[in-house]
């Protein structure tokens, strides 16, 4: 019962949801982005959608299917590297449909923040068995953190839903055994630096 209940808490926040989750709280709590017509926000959360979730899984469904039909498999550690790339590559091209209006800034830089902690796992694969759900929620937690510096007080509560669902999404990872403490705590604050730099500098 416990196996399935972190199976279950590792999905609902996969880290290629957490920027949609991101997107979908400025849009809908009461912030300033709250006031976009509902065309806008549909078509934020669509773009965010297809560049997060959509062309990631279709490359991994591609890559499996590439692997089938040649009749071998990729080492771990390579398969998930090309995951992280594309995934890189994915919320580039987020990053840069976002250009277009000055207004958009803040969701820019959740799209620029996710590429981040997507390179920062690939970069750390090569040394330890990273957990992207926890730098996924790592950065999360650092962006929720800077809109209540910044005076969004109506997210202060989702804040601190994020911050223990951090500790029970790195429970649910140890239980698992998929990673060591060292490595969750790691993974962690390297996604929250990383959003920490991306939201005030660039």
């Amino acid at each position: 019962m416990y196996k399935q209940a972190a199976k279950i808490i590792s999905a609902i926040f996969h880290p290629l949801l957490i920027p949609v989750y991101i997107m979908t709280v400025l849009l809908f709590m009461n912030t300033i982005y709250s006031y976009y017509p509902m065309s806008v926000k549909l078509y934020l959360i669509w773009v965010m959608v297809l560049y997060a979730i959509v062309l990631p899984a279709l490359t991994v469904m591609l890559v499996k299917r590439i692997q089938r039909i040649r009749g071998v498999r990729l080492p771990r550690h390579h398969f998930l590297s090309i995951i992280m790339l594309v995934g890189a590559c994915c919320f580039l091209l987020c990053a840069l449909t976002l250009m277009k209006s000055p207004s958009l800034t803040i969701f820019r830089k959740v799209a620029v923040a996710a590429m981040l902690c997507e390179l920062f796992c690939l970069g750390m694969i090569q040394f330890t068995r990273i957990s992207l759900h926890l730098t996924a929620m790592g950065a999360g937690v650092a962006a929720l953190v800077i809109l209540n510096i910044i005076g969004e007080n109506s997210l202060f509560w989702v804040m601190l839903i994020s911050i223990i669902s951090a500790g029970i999404l790195a429970s649910a990872r140890l239980y698992m055994g998929r990673h060591r403490s060292l490595q969750l705590l790691t993974s962690f604050v390297g996604g929250f630096l990383i959003c920490i730099v991306t939201m005030l500098y660039i």
